[in-house]
């Protein structure tokens, strides 16, 4: 690579012209000139004097139009290359995306496209670190403060005369609440991480559907509680049945739907989960009461950072979950669809090969 830019090195060099394409005007120019001047000494030679003044005329005449013609259609072949750096120049000063055309095909082509891309990617990448860095900086605070809060209101019980053992367990299911907030969040930053990097694999174990609900209903049973949610749980499947899946990646899918259905559901609701087989396929279904899915937001739910709106209490969202909730069923050669009505409730359905 280093090579191929020796001549450039030293072609970049001159002090004039200054600009790229002058320089490469100048190669032109010099290099239609070399013949004619060469037919222009031979002439001169082999013609009687009284003809070299009309031999030198028409020569100059056609030099003039020969390098006028060249000089034009080089400046507009470098088109490309002037238009690719003003977008990098424009993007670089004021963040403003040109336009770049994507379809052509040749090398300059290509590098217009390729450039387009990128400052795409690097102005989708810009976006994403902005956000992600509001994300945790916001995300980070509510839960610490609330075990912050949560400490200062143990304390001040155990230094009354007559502690309230009530309340003080009340705020420590805020702590643990607090801190599994937390956790999930950080898990989700990491499967982000890992997805970037590609380093997100399949660990397959055997697991029961009993084991699942036992695993969901430990996780959130705070959750439930708190909200006064019934969670039901049943499974079609024959008994003894045993599922392969990476156990830690379908519970990350469900933690993710079942504390969504959570949020979005109103004090005294239900959430049911229910595992099937049908078709050669596992479905793994959530469903719940809660407020349903506005329309506008059908399109967008899947996609990372999507915009989160606030539960039925006022709990707050990463907008990662049900990312996390598709990638990791994608893993596993799997879909993952949902049907919603507003005011009614949601049903997401996972399915996975068997």
């Amino acid at each position: 690579m280093k090579n191929n830019l020796s001549f450039y090195k030293i072609f970049s060099s001159l002090g004039w012209p200054k600009s790229y394409t002058g320089k490469i005007f100048l190669i032109a120019f010099i290099g239609t000139h070399i013949p004619l001047i060469g037919l222009f000494l031979y002439l001169v030679m082999i013609s009687p004097i009284d003809e070299k003044a009309s031999i030198l005329l028409v020569l100059l005449f056609a030099t003039v139009i020969g390098a006028s013609v060249t000089l034009y259609f080089i400046f507009r072949l470098l088109a490309p290359i002037l238009l690719t750096n003003k977008a990098v120049i424009t993007y670089n000063a004021e963040k403003e995306i040109s336009d770049l055309p994507t379809y052509f095909e040749d090398e300059a082509g290509m590098l217009m496209g390729n450039t387009q891309r990128c400052i795409e990617e690097l102005d989708d990448l810009l976006k994403l670190k902005n956000r992600l860095i509001a994300m945790v900086s916001h995300d980070s605070k509510t839960p610490i403060g609330s075990i912050k809060i949560a400490n200062e209101l143990i304390r001040s019980e155990l230094e009354d005369e007559n502690p309230n053992r009530e309340d003080i367990f009340k705020y420590i299911d805020l702590i643990e609440v607090s801190n599994d907030n937390h956790a999930r969040f950080l898990d989700n930053m990491l499967s982000l991480a890992r997805f970037d990097d590609g380093k997100i694999q399949l660990n397959k174990t055997e697991v029961t559907p009993q084991e699942i609900f036992n695993k969901l209903e430990k996780n959130h049973k705070i959750y439930f509680e708190m909200k006064g949610i019934d969670f039901i749980t049943t499974s079609d499947l024959p008994e003894g049945s045993k599922l392969i899946l990476d156990v830690e990646k379908i519970i990350s899918v469900l933690n993710n739907l079942i504390q969504n259905a959570i949020k979005f559901t109103k004090e005294g609701g239900k959430i049911e989960l229910n595992i099937e087989e049908q078709g050669g396929k596992v479905l793994i279904k959530v469903k719940d009461t809660g407020v349903g899915i506005p329309e506008d937001d059908k399109q967008t739910i899947f996609n990372a950072f999507s915009n989160s709106s606030n539960g039925t209490k006022n709990e707050l969202g990463s907008g990662l979950g049900l990312w996390i909730v598709k990638v990791f069923t994608n893993l596993h050669d799997g879909e993952v669809s949902f049907t919603s009505k507003e005011g009614k409730g949601t049903t997401f359905t996972v399915s996975i090969p068997t």
